[in-house]
């Protein structure tokens, strides 16, 4: 997010334009933007899962929102909209893995970060599986509750064998 610093008497400046922060964003630049587009992935699913609207209209949203930002949009709209197109088959495997759960009684926030890692461990296949896993596990130890990162990882991990016997 860009913030605004103003001082008395000053004109607006942009953080962004501080040298300093500047060479902070460009360090994480090659990373972050995928992480970041995970992170608005998570919350057009999220939001449509909670609204029952298409994902395209949180999709076009987010963009907006998100335009010149670090994201990598191309790849946010990809994952967003591939695992929203599959949430069927998504949400079998994850019940599947889940023993005694079903999605329905996963946590929303949870079910929607185990659905897009699941659809990239399907469709990423130049992604190595342990990346996956760990930005699943990253994003429940930020949004998810107390127990997410244990329950996210082992459903995960079982997944991934399943999914990347090879």
């Amino acid at each position: 997010m860009v913030q605004s610093l103003k001082k008395e008497g000053q004109t607006e400046v942009s953080a962004l334009a501080d040298p300093r922060l500047q060479k902070l964003g460009a360090k994480k630049q090659g990373q972050g933007n995928r992480h970041k587009a995970r992170e608005l992935t998570l919350q057009a699913l999220y939001q449509s899962d909670i609204s029952g609207d298409d994902i395209s209209n949180a999709v076009d949203q987010l963009c907006i929102e998100n335009h010149g930002g670090r994201a990598d949009l191309v790849y946010f709209k990809r994952i967003a909209e591939g695992t929203w197109s599959r949430l069927a088959e998504l949400d079998l495997l994850i019940a599947d893995a889940a023993v005694n759960w079903t999605t329905k009684r996963i946590a929303t926030i949870d079910r929607n970060i185990l659905r897009q890692g699941v659809y990239e461990l399907i469709a990423e296949v130049d992604l190595p599986e342990r990346v996956i896993i760990n930005e699943a596990i990253e994003l429940s130890k930020r949004y998810g509750g107390k127990g997410s990162k244990s329950f996210v990882n082992g459903v995960m991990d079982r997944l991934a064998r399943e999914i990347r016997k090879s």
